[in-house]
């Protein structure tokens, strides 16, 4: 029986030659899709950038503790300032008066702002002159409103203005993450055959 042939110095430029066309072909195809992924992000990062263009105009301040006096003696108040800078209205506004990530009193609601207003927030407990000092000084004030294109927005001091995203419009990114393992199972696959096909 006669031995089988050895394989060829040629057949072995061949095989070299397809994987290395392989490894080119699929490094083409990554950096094509790096370079679409960088169009994506600079489109959305420019998208949110116009979208934050309102509520970036929608400043709110604590302005200080003071005593509001009524028939049942006086009662302590967090005082507030939210300025509408924009020429359009923002509607649905919360004002929550917030000290350690702990609210201190009920939030005040304002349909429409056009402009500014100025207000109190009740402090739901008596603070002792000590205790209201350290309150103070480390409260912030968190706003909740919706822009005049209808996007939900939260703003905690003068930090910068968060989107309120609805949760459905998170879960795609799922998808995304099982397709690139997808590509990637793929392109293993691809090279460990052609590897077979070398060796052989």
């Amino acid at each position: 029986m006669l031995a089988e042939e050895a394989p060829k110095v040629t057949d072995w430029m061949q095989a070299w030659g397809s994987l290395a066309g392989l490894v080119m072909s699929t490094a083409a195809v990554i950096f094509t899709g790096l370079l679409f992924r960088h169009e994506i992000r600079v489109r959305r990062e420019e998208k949110q950038d116009a979208e934050a263009s309102q509520a970036r105009l929608v400043v709110a301040t604590l302005t200080g503790m003071a005593k509001s006096f009524g028939s049942r003696g006086g009662h302590d108040m967090m005082g507030y300032r939210i300025m509408n800078l924009s020429s359009a209205p923002i509607l649905d506004v919360t004002i929550r008066h917030v000290w350690e990530n702990n609210p201190m009193g009920p939030p005040h609601r304002i349909p429409v702002l056009v402009g500014e207003e100025e207000g109190q927030l009740p402090v739901w407990r008596e603070l002792g002159k000590p205790f209201k000092k350290i309150v103070e000084e480390g409260s912030y004030v968190e706003i909740l409103f919706t822009d005049a294109n209808g996007h939900k927005w939260k703003r905690v001091d003068l930090n910068s203005p968060v989107r309120v995203v609805p949760r459905q419009y998170t879960e795609p990114s799922l998808a995304r993450v099982m397709a690139t393992l997808a590509v990637g199972v793929g392109v293993a696959a691809a090279l460990a055959a052609a590897i077979t096909d070398l060796v052989r």
